[in-house]
């Protein structure tokens, strides 16, 4: 496995393995009690319509770990794996996103 500093991944790319945008790395979001990165948090691409994204309070786009398909120069997104609001009824919880039960 290779190991990844947290810090590298700031403002690195997100685009989906069909060639969508997405934007860039703003932040990641930890459980608590495992240390496991559940969420990219992400700022969103100018171009990118985000009204069908799993989006926070702020409009940034939260990227579920789970789809995560490469890291390098960018980060590729599994499009499959993408949380988006019309797969879901209610406000997403962890485990809706990172695809892990409670």
């Amino acid at each position: 496995m290779v190991k990844i500093m947290a810090s590298k991944l700031r403002d690195v790319e997100l685009i989906t393995d069909t060639g969508v945008r997405l934007g860039w790395v703003y932040d990641l979001s930890f459980d608590e009690e495992t240390g496991d990165i559940l969420v990219i948090v992400a700022e969103p691409d100018e171009d990118l319509d985000t009204s069908e994204f799993v989006t926070d309070h702020e409009g940034l786009l939260l990227v579920p770990v789970s789809a995560v398909k490469s890291i390098g120069e960018v980060i590729i997104i599994d499009s499959t794996k993408l949380a988006v609001k019309s797969k879901l009824r209610r406000p997403p919880t962890a485990s809706a996103l990172t695809g892990k039960g409670e």
